[in-house]
């Protein structure tokens, strides 16, 4: 009897050692998954503000989805159709556009990024500077990345 019952704790020690093992992989696999998708939405946020600056409404039509919504940092509020024809109108001239401080959260097939913005425009022969938050819901359909809405926020200092 004692030998059944050492050789049963030992199989069940070692299925338990195997089934955490096999979680320890699962979650570094997620893990590993999850790092290239926010570096990936990372880089469209990246691509985004180059796109924005060159005033390049069809490279920033890709990355917006058709139902996209955008608020702008002066409450207004457009529609893709519309806040891609602002871009294209030179409505702002960008001499500088980047942002930092960004992160990316991961909900299954939604990211939403998140960070600080600053840009330097011209207005009326001026430079004037502007610091914001930013964020941004981007949805995966289909392996590709499109963001759905996006949010501006001035600081004001």
């Amino acid at each position: 009897m004692k030998v059944y019952v050492k050789g049963l704790m030992r199989s069940t020690s070692a299925g338990c050692v195997f089934l955490v093992a096999a979680c320890l992989i699962v979650a570094a696999q997620h893990a590993s998954v999850a790092a290239d998708q926010s570096a990936r939405v990372l880089s469209l946020e990246n691509a985004w503000n180059q796109a924005e600056v060159a005033h390049d409404t069809q490279a920033l039509s890709m990355l917006l989805a058709e139902t996209f919504d955008f608020t702008d940092d002066d409450g207004r509020f457009m529609n893709k159709s519309q806040w891609l024809a602002h871009i294209r109108d030179g409505v702002d001239h960008y001499e500088q556009l980047s942002s930092s401080g960004m992160a990316v959260h991961l909900y299954g097939n939604v990211a939403i990024a998140t960070g600080m913005y600053q840009d330097k425009t011209t207005k009326k022969g001026k430079g004037v500077m502007h610091s914001g938050r930013f964020t941004d819901i981007w949805i995966q359909r289909n392996g590709e990345w499109k963001c759905v809405a996006s949010q501006a926020t001035l600081i004001n200092y």
